[in-house]
């Protein structure tokens, strides 16, 4: 099965990495440094995979601030059955992550804490804004779903 979250457009990928454009992804297609396995154009859209952008440039960029998914959703999780410390440190990662933003400075969300996969990058507050509203939308049905079932 394909992981599609392995998948990107080259505008995503050059974002990723911190590159200026997907114009640099296009130029290392025509020097040949993508396998062909590796790059697909699909309509007027360019798309590669995480692996093979790692292989030709190396890791990501790295962040200013980083956090992963998992201690994310482990707060997420906890917050649900009312764990006022989770609640808090759910709090303090948002505020965080605002404070990075006010900052100029980029956020990157990983799958895990080894930075191996990128989940998503938030570079301003309409970013932040939408991160925390999905957060809070999610709470919000699970603790609807939660209350009704008691």
């Amino acid at each position: 099965m394909i992981d599609l979250s392995q998948v990107m457009t080259f505008t995503e990928a050059a974002e990723k990495w911190g590159l200026a454009n997907g114009n640099t992804i296009r130029k290392a297609v025509e020097r040949k440094r993508f396998q062909e396995n590796e790059i697909r154009k699909s309509g007027d859209v360019w798309l590669t995979t995480y692996e093979a952008m790692q292989r030709v440039f190396g890791n990501p960029k790295h962040s200013d601030f980083t956090i992963s998914m998992t201690s994310l959703s482990q707060y997420i999780s906890q917050s649900i059955y009312k764990d006022d410390d989770a609640k808090k440190q759910l709090e303090k990662i948002i505020t965080d992550i605002q404070k990075a933003i006010i900052q100029h400075k980029t956020v990157t969300i990983t799958t895990h804490d080894d930075q191996e996969h990128i989940v998503m990058i938030l570079k301003n507050e309409t970013d932040v804004e939408t991160f925390t509203k999905n957060i809070n939308r999610y709470l919000e049905s699970v603790s609807i779903s939660f209350h009704n079932k008691t």
